[in-house]
């Protein structure tokens, strides 16, 4: 464990963020899996508005976040 204030600040802030960041992994996961049980349009726009948060937020690439949503579009298309 660290001595130094400022290091155990910083410590207990990676914590929380890491926390939080398994948490919105953990809703894109759910949202898509919602989506691919039932596919439909509000389903869609609900999975596309999480996996553009993750992108955002840094949690995901851009590219996987644009490969995910056109592979769900597809499944929408069916």
């Amino acid at each position: 464990m660290a001595n130094i204030k400022s290091a155990i600040k910083r410590a207990e802030l990676n914590v929380k963020q890491n926390a939080k960041n398994s948490s919105q992994r953990s809703a894109m996961r759910t949202a898509i899996k919602e989506f691919e049980a039932n596919p439909t349009e509000e389903a869609f726009r609900k999975v596309s508005s999480v996996i553009d948060k993750a992108e955002t937020k840094g949690l995901i690439h851009k590219n996987k976040a644009s490969r995910d949503k056109s592979r769900l579009a597809a499944k929408l298309g069916e």
